[in-house]
């Protein structure tokens, strides 16, 4: 799916975006983000940026920390950035992120510009996942840290089948109820089902120049985090 397509896509959903991760997640999603962020080890002073940030969750978190210089959140659906400004605002915490409007495949920063940069249920989305890893390389300075949050596709197991199914009929619906947008859902389905395995991601990883890589299983295995230094 292009730029353009997947922008009004998340456009679309964007108010009812944040009830139904956490409906469809069991509200496990809450979760999946503090993990994230508690693996980042932020350390005093250093700059994060934040890819494909939605409606800012992970950008939040990180803001809950006072040890953090700098937050820049990034983001290709306007609605999505407006939501995540709403938030901060409602918590306080909007000064201290700088929201952004630009594409996860062309990031606007130099070089060696930031000492985290992570990337939460957005690697799927982007059209090109060798170009869109080597972007987060290329701004992370040496000795930089990229995390990675994200779904796995169903593996075959006695728990896949119901997984899929889940997957193909239960999102769709449920989004089409609460949001609207049946379409939105069914996309968010079939690029799951459709996405890279765990070997796959880590080898994308490494050939972008990352190491000290790991993966972590979380929920089971229905998420996964992906962690790699510059």
């Amino acid at each position: 799916m292009d730029k353009k397509e997947l922008s009004r896509l998340f456009s679309a959903i964007a108010p009812k975006y944040n009830l139904l991760n956490h409906l469809l997640s069991l509200n496990m999603d809450r979760r999946w983000r503090k993990t994230l962020v508690e693996w980042a080890r932020v350390k005093p002073g250093e700059k994060i940026l934040d890819v494909c940030t939605g409606t800012g969750d992970i950008a939040l978190e990180f803001a809950k920390k006072v040890l953090c210089k700098e937050i820049v959140a990034i983001d290709i659906s306007e609605k999505m950035l407006l939501m995540a400004k709403q938030k901060g605002k409602k918590i306080k915490l909007q000064k201290e992120i700088v929201f952004l409007l630009g594409d996860g495949l062309c990031l606007p920063f130099r070089d060696e510009t930031f000492d985290i940069a992570t990337i939460s249920f957005g690697l799927r989305n982007l059209s090109n996942y060798q170009k869109g890893l080597a972007e987060m390389g290329r701004i992370l300075k040496h000795g930089g840290r990229l995390l990675i949050l994200e779904f796995s596709p169903p593996e075959e197991t006695s728990f896949s089948t119901l997984y899929q199914l889940y997957l193909s009929k239960f999102v769709p619906l449920l989004g089409r109820i609460i949001s609207g947008s049946e379409e939105a859902y069914t996309y968010l389905s079939s690029s799951i089902q459709g996405f890279l395995k765990e070997e796959e991601i880590l080898k994308l990883m490494s050939s972008n120049q990352l190491k000290n890589l790991f993966s972590k299983k979380l929920t089971g295995g229905i998420v996964s985090l992906y962690g790699g230094e510059r």
